[in-house]
């Protein structure tokens, strides 16, 4: 009897065991089951469909429908800046008693920031470093003689207003005049050698140099070319600075040639001792935006 019960017992246990086994398995499937089925009855979607979505739209790339390059720049518009370097050619004015006679072809470059007032104006300041050649005189006698090299420089700083005249094309020729302060550097070397007789030759070298500051105008033509996004431009300018050349401090000993002593001492008021030179400019700027 004992052993019957016991049998029963373990036999009804199995069978709960079971039967709470089985409702747990039923229920996880139909769980799944409704998850699964869940989108697609909301969404009207299938798995795959849901799933092909999920990939396609994590590697899809936002491509703009249509990709243009910019036009390229046919006009100078008001509220343009432009920024550009100069490089250009100086031949110095005057003859023997002038300008030309202590300066030699200048080379030179220059930095330049402009400004669109309006299609037509243009604003520009620069500035820049102008070294002349060396100029050499040389001359004597049976019994002496003597040589002068002389050196010139400048730094212009320039502030200009320049008109634009109207054209459809890419080629924008224009007129102006520049105003400002140009920093002037002279300095000659001077040897002077003559027989003082049972064949010794006495040679004396002096130095010298001397520095101003003047203001000059620079009226000039040109034009701007314009290229994609940068322009050329080119321009033919004649440098006069108002203040004579710049001279040295008057020594107890100074030499008797000195040529811009000699210069600014002509009391007549012409452009022979003032420095003048016409520029052939090249260079090339890019604008920054309007």
């Amino acid at each position: 009897m004992t052993n019957y019960l016991s049998i029963t017992k373990e036999a009804v246990m199995q069978r709960i065991f079971v039967t709470i086994l089985s409702f747990f398995l039923i229920s996880s499937l139909a769980f799944a089951e409704l998850k699964l089925k869940l989108p697609a009855e909301i969404t009207g979607e299938t798995t795959n469909s849901i799933i092909n979505k999920n990939i396609e739209q994590n590697l899809k790339l936002s491509i703009p429908a249509e990709v243009v390059p910019p036009a390229d720049m046919r006009e100078i518009v008001k509220g343009m800046i432009m920024l550009g370097v100069l490089a250009d050619a100086s031949f110095p004015m005057g003859g023997d008693e002038g300008f030309g006679h202590i300066a030699g072809t200048g080379f030179s470059g220059h930095v330049m920031a402009s400004y669109a007032l309006a299609a037509s104006w243009l604003l520009s300041l620069r500035a820049g470093y102008i070294s002349f050649g060396t100029q050499t005189e040389e001359g004597g006698d049976e019994f002496s003689n003597y040589k002068y090299e002389d050196s010139y420089s400048q730094i212009p700083i320039l502030l200009g207003a320049y008109y634009l005249f109207a054209t459809t094309g890419a080629f924008k020729p224009f007129i102006g005049a520049a105003l400002g302060v140009f920093m002037q550097n002279y300095s000659y070397t001077w040897t002077y050698s003559y027989d003082i007789g049972g064949g010794q030759t006495f040679t004396d070298t002096q130095e010298g140099d001397a520095s101003s500051t003047g203001f000059g105008v620079v009226p000039g033509v040109g034009f701007y070319y314009l290229i994609g996004s940068m322009m050329l431009v080119a321009a033919v300018e004649y440098a006069y600075i108002f203040s004579e050349l710049p001279t040295e401090e008057e020594e107890e000993y100074t030499p008797p040639l000195s040529k811009v002593s000699r210069i600014a001492q002509d009391d007549t008021e012409d452009t022979t001792d003032k420095a003048s030179y016409i520029s052939v400019n090249l260079g090339i700027a890019f604008p920054l935006g309007q």
